[in-house]
């Protein structure tokens, strides 16, 4: 019997949260949260979840240093990583990838490019393991 994938969300924003928390729902996904990055470091490492959503504009941390934590350690550095950010220059979403992350989509989250990227990544994974 497979598992269902675990997706790590981190969004500061309770809205944001409350809708992706039940789109994962229709889309078979277990889902953590989490509203600063301190705390996405420490459920990344104790739960290993499949994939990380990382909202960039969280109060704590920057989601870019949240990347770089999670790529400097051995046991979350393999975790896919989706940055999010409200920001549509070109230049942002590149800072994103050149931290560290597989991929980045804007917000408002559009379910479609959700969908995918989630997918893509998950498919990823569970093909590697």
């Amino acid at each position: 019997m497979c598992r269902q994938p675990l997706v790590l969300v981190v969004e500061q924003d309770p809205s944001y949260l409350e809708l992706l928390n039940s789109y994962f729902k229709l889309l078979n996904v277990s889902c953590i949260c989490a509203k600063q990055g301190i705390r996405a470091l420490i459920l990344a490492q104790t739960h290993q979840p499949d994939l990380i959503l990382l909202d960039i504009s969280i109060s704590d941390l920057s989601g870019l240093q949240v990347i770089h934590y999670l790529r400097r350690n051995p046991e979350t550095r393999m975790i896919p990583i989706i940055g999010v950010t409200t920001l549509t220059k070109e230049q942002d979403g590149n800072s994103i990838l050149l931290a560290g992350a597989d991929d980045c989509i804007t917000k408002p989250y559009h379910h479609h490019q959700l969908k995918a990227a989630i997918h893509c990544h998950l498919n990823q994974v569970h093909s590697y393991s």
